[in-house]
């Protein structure tokens, strides 16, 4: 890892601004949550492991995202400046179809962002692989790399 990464496990919350790049490694049915506001280049990421639970936990897309617009306004910024992006959501394994953990915590991502008017601007969700992501705060960058997809920007 470089100098200003810094790694988001499951069920954790990062929000920083400027030169820093927040990483998640080996996201297969998780979801990750990124909102940014780029005037301020403040951003914050989120990696969700369930779709619901303990309202409160990180752990949970709804827990996360509040976690993640309370510390952004710590910063100074307001709601109607973030964007977000969504990553993850893979289906595994064969055999884990019929249970849809990562189909249902994109779902429950995207709710939750609504209803806060947060519009997802881009995402890169779902499929049978696993990704890691690197979130440059400095420009609002995702970078996605994938064994079996290479890299991906958005």
């Amino acid at each position: 890892m470089k100098e200003n990464e810094l790694r988001v496990g499951i069920g954790e919350v990062q929000v920083k601004q400027g030169d820093q790049i927040l990483v998640a490694y080996g996201v297969g049915s998780c979801v990750v949550i990124i909102l940014y506001d780029e005037e301020k280049r403040i951003g914050g990421l989120a990696h969700c492991l369930l779709p619901s639970g303990n309202k409160n936990s990180l752990k949970y897309p709804k827990g996360a995202i509040e976690e993640i617009i309370r510390q952004m306004s710590i910063f100074g910024v307001r709601k109607n400046r973030i964007v977000a992006k969504i990553v993850g959501g893979a289906t595994m394994f064969n055999g884990f179809e019929r249970h849809a953990i990562g189909r249902r915590n994109i779902k429950r991502a995207r709710e939750e962002l609504e209803k806060h008017n947060i519009p997802v601007i881009a995402e890169d969700v779902f499929g049978t692989w696993g990704r890691s992501i690197f979130f440059n705060i400095l420009n609002g960058e995702v970078r996605i790399n994938s064994y079996r997809h290479g890299n991906k920007i958005l």
